[in-house]
C-alpha cells in the first residue's frame, strides 16, 4: 500500500500528468533541486499504466550517444537507489546478450559498441563460439556474432516508481489519485490552469508525463505530439532446470524475440511490432506458439517450460525512438517528457535530472537537447536509435 493526497489543490506552482515512473522521477527531482509547489495529477492509481506493464529492462547497448548517456546515469542511479531514495530496489545486473545473425546488422552493432565503449562503457563483442563457452544452453546456429554488457540488467519498474513517490511526498511534492485532466488552458501566451473533473488547479507549469497517452494530453493544450501508443506483450513461463538466476536478458535479433530470467518465472517477448498502434491492450494469445518458437530456437531447455501467464501493455514510440523531452507548443510552459519508445523505465532517473534542471536552470546537461526536443522533427532524421526490438 502507498499512501497519496487526496485533496485537489486550487493552485501548484508545477503540475505533472502522470504518476507513472517518468512523472514521479522528474517530481522527485524537482523536489529534490528544491522546486516547490509541486502537484502529480494521475488519471487512475500510481503506477497503473505503461509502468505496470514494462518488464524492467536496463540496459546501456544502444547506438546514439544521447540514449547511452542516459543509460549511464540511469544506471548509477539506480545502483544507489536505496541510498538516494530511501526506498529498497533490486537491481539484477545479470546483464543483456544480442544474438546477431545479419552479417551487416553486426557491423551495425559494432560502430555502437564503439561508441559505447568510447563513452565508458564495457560492452563486448563475443563470436558464436565465447557465447556458447558462456553460455551452453544457448544454440549459436546461424549466428555471427553477440554484444554483451555485464553492468545490464533489470528491476522493478514499480518498485521505482514508489521509491520515487515515497521521497518525493517527503519532500513535500501532492500527489492525486484518480484525478482527470480535462482542459489546459493559457492566457497572455502562458500556460494558466488545468482542469479537472475535480476542480481547476491553477499553474504557471504544466508537465505532460502521460507515457502513451501523451498525444491526448498534448491535444488538450492544443499541441500536437508525434507519438503513437503501440501494444507490446509478454508472455510468463514455468523456470526449467539448467537456466540459472544469472542467466542474461537475452535477444535474439533476428526475430526480436527476448528471454528474461526472473525470479519464479521466465519471461518472453518480442516479435509484435507488427501490431497495429492503438490503445487495444488486449493480449493476443495467438502469438504465444511463435515466441516460444523463436525462443526455443536459442534456448531449446525452453521446450520443457509450461504457460504461466501473460499481459499487453503500451508504449509510447516517436519517429526516431527518442522521447521528447522539453518545452512543446506555442504557450510558454507546456513541457513534455513522454515518447520513449520502450525505456521509459530504464532512463527514468537521468530523465528526471534532466527535466528538473533544464526546468528550473534553463539548460540541462549530460545531453545535447537538440537530440530531445519536439523541433528536430523538422528535418530529416539524424540520430534514430536502431536497436530497438
Amino acid at each position: 500500500m502507498h499512501e497519496v493526497d487526496a485533496m485537489m489543490p486550487p493552485s501548484a506552482e508545477i503540475v505533472i500528468v502522470g504518476a507513472g515512473v517518468i512523472g514521479l522521477s522528474i517530481a522527485f527531482h524537482l523536489a529534490e533541486q528544491g522546486a516547490t509547489g509541486i502537484v502529480v495529477l494521475e488519471r487512475e492509481t500510481v503506477a497503473s499504466g505503461a509502468t505496470s506493464k514494462a518488464t524492467g529492462g536496463i540496459r546501456h547497448q544502444f547506438g546514439t550517444e544521447t540514449a547511452v548517456r542516459l543509460s549511464i546515469e540511469s544506471v548509477e542511479f539506480f545502483a544507489d537507489f536505496e541510498r538516494r531514495t530511501g526506498a529498497p530496489f533490486l537491481f539484477r545486473q545479470a546483464g543483456y546478450l544480442f544474438l546477431i545473425s545479419d552479417p551487416r546488422q553486426f557491423a551495425a552493432i559494432r560502430r555502437d559498441v564503439s561508441l559505447q565503449q568510447r563513452l565508458g562503457v564495457p560492452t563486448e563483442l563475443l563470436t558464436p563460439d565465447e557465447v556458447r563457452g558462456r553460455y551452453p544452453v544457448i544454440d549459436v546456429a546461424g549466428l555471427v556474432g553477440a554484444s554483451f554488457c555485464a553492468l545490464d540488467g533489470s528491476g522493478s519498474p514499480s518498485d521505482a516508481a514508489y521509491g520515487f513517490l515515497r521521497r518525493a511526498r517527503e519532500l513535500g511534492v501532492t500527489v492525486v489519485e484518480g484525478v482527470a485532466v480535462t482542459d489546459i488552458a493559457a492566457a497572455d501566451g502562458r500556460i494558466a490552469v488545468v482542469d479537472t473533473d475535480r476542480g481547476r488547479v491553477v499553474t504557471p507549469l504544466v508537465i505532460n508525463a502521460a507515457g502513451p497517452w501523451a498525444p491526448l494530453v498534448g491535444e488538450l493544450a492544443g499541441v500536437e505530439l508525434p507519438i503513437r501508443a503501440q501494444p507490446r506483450q509478454v508472455f510468463t513461463v514455468t523456470p526449467v532446470p539448467g537456466l540459472a538466476d544469472d542467466f542474461p536478458f537475452t535477444v535474439d535479433l533476428e526475430t526480436g524475440v527476448y528471454v528474461h530470467r526472473e525470479t519464479g518465472s521466465i519471461v518472453l517477448g518480442g516479435g509484435d511490432r507488427d501490431r497495429q498502434p492503438g490503445y487495444d491492450a488486449t493480449l493476443d494469445w495467438s502469438r504465444f506458439e511463435s515466441v516460444v518458437a523463436a525462443a526455443v530456437r536459442r534456448v531449446p531447455l525452453l521446450q520443457d517450460a509450461r504457460s504461466l501467464s501473460g499481459w499487453c501493455g503500451l508504449r509510447d514510440m516517436t519517429p526516431d525512438e527518442h522521447p521528447i523531452l522539453g518545452p512543446v507548443g506555442d504557450a510558454a510552459g507546456f513541457w513534455c517528457a513522454a515518447g520513449f519508445s520502450g525505456h521509459g523505465f530504464m532512463h527514468a532517473p537521468a530523465v528526471g535530472r534532466v527535466m528538473a534542471e533544464w526546468i528550473l536552470t534553463g539548460t540541462p546537461s549530460g545531453i545535447d537537447p537538440a537530440t530531445v526536443t519536439i523541433e528536430r522533427f523538422a528535418a530529416p532524421a539524424e540520430h534514430t536509435e536502431r536497436l530497438v526490438f
